[in-house]
C-alpha cells in the first residue's frame, strides 16, 4: 500500500513537471511570435509613411504651377517607432532601427521631409520640399 502512494505521488509530480515544461515552451513560442509581429508592424508603418510621401510628391509633380500643401509628420509612428527620411537620387528612403523602405519619386528640389511641419509646392515646373 505504501508503494502505491509513493508511485501515485511520483506520477503526479511527473505530470505537473510536464505541464510546467509545456507552459514554458508555449510562453517562449508566444514571445517569439510577438517579437515577429512587432517587427512586421514596424515594417508596415514605415512602408505606409513612404507610400504617403510618394503620393504627395507625385501629386505635386502632376499638377500645375502654384500648387502648395502643408502637412505634418509625427515625431514617432504609433508613439514608439522612431524613423528618419532621406531623399536621394529620386528615391525617398524611410529608416527605422529595424527596417528600411524606399520608393521612387519624381525629381524634387529643396530639403528632406522632416518630423513636424512640411511644405511641398510646385514652382516653375519643379517640385520643392520645405523650401
Amino acid at each position: 500500500m505504501k508503494y502505491l502512494r509513493a508511485q501515485s505521488s511520483m506520477e503526479f509530480f511527473t505530470l505537473i513537471g510536464l505541464a510546467f515544461l509545456m507552459t514554458i515552451l508555449f510562453v517562449a513560442a508566444s514571445a517569439n511570435e510577438m517579437r515577429e509581429f512587432k517587427d512586421q508592424k514596424e515594417f508596415f508603418l514605415i512602408k505606409d509613411l513612404a507610400l504617403k510621401l510618394q503620393k504627395e510628391v507625385t501629386i505635386a509633380a502632376s499638377v500645375e504651377d502654384g500648387y502648395e500643401r502643408s502637412f505634418t509628420l509625427p515625431e514617432r509612428l504609433e508613439n514608439n517607432v522612431d524613423y528618419f527620411t532621406i531623399i536621394r537620387n529620386n528615391t525617398i528612403t524611410i529608416n527605422s532601427s529595424k527596417t528600411v523602405f524606399s520608393v521612387r519619386v519624381p525629381i524634387t528640389f529643396g530639403k528632406n521631409f522632416t518630423k513636424g511641419d512640411n511644405t511641398i509646392e510646385k514652382r516653375s515646373g519643379k517640385v520643392y520640399i520645405n523650401e
